[in-house]
């Protein structure tokens, strides 16, 4: 049986996490980028953080500048 998650439920933290596909090796400090609506820290490989980000404020409190 496959189990489907419901559309308004968030991605956990660190289960879907991309690779860099290309261009010079990435540090750990480029990996995370700014987000330019809340101001906090997006890791980019993550897609559970980026889709956290991509919509409208507000953003997820721990993830805002300290």
């Amino acid at each position: 049986m496959i189990a489907i998650m419901n559309i308004d439920e968030a991605f956990p933290r660190g289960k879907h996490m991309g690779t860099q596909s290309g261009g010079p090796p990435m540090t750990e400090a480029d990996r995370y980028k700014r987000c330019r609506l809340c101001g906090g820290f997006v890791d980019i490989l993550d897609l559970a953080w980026v889709e956290d980000h991509e919509g409208p404020l507000p953003h997820p409190a721990c993830d805002g500048p300290n």
